[in-house]
């Protein structure tokens, strides 16, 4: 577990055996000072496509025809530091509590 800790906020990231800087498809949780939990399923636009091309081939979801996701945050470039910068901007708008699943 990738972690990141700032003054307002905990990410954690799930990376299994991706790096920090490269990886396009993860778990997360937010944890607010406040005590609550959030969870995000972080993906960039190019490993959405992949997902949907490998389900055109596989038949699921309509043969890759949709994609649902109760917490998908799409990024448009790699990275937990791109992740951070978009939970950063959630939290500061209060979109989080719209965009993300509360888990805690």
């Amino acid at each position: 577990m990738y972690k990141i800790r700032e003054e307002d906020l905990l990410l954690e990231v799930e990376l299994g055996e991706n790096s920090p800087e490269a990886i396009e498809n993860a778990d997360g949780w937010v944890t607010l000072l406040d005590g609550t939990s959030w969870s995000a399923t972080f993906l960039t636009y190019a490993e959405l496509g992949r997902i949907m091309d490998r389900w055109r081939v596989t038949g699921e979801c309509l043969d890759g025809s949709y994609f649902t996701c109760p917490d998908l945050v799409v990024i448009q470039s790699p990275g937990v530091r791109n992740m951070l910068s978009a939970v950063r901007d959630m939290v500061a708008n209060g979109d989080h509590e719209l965009s993300l699943r509360r888990v805690r």
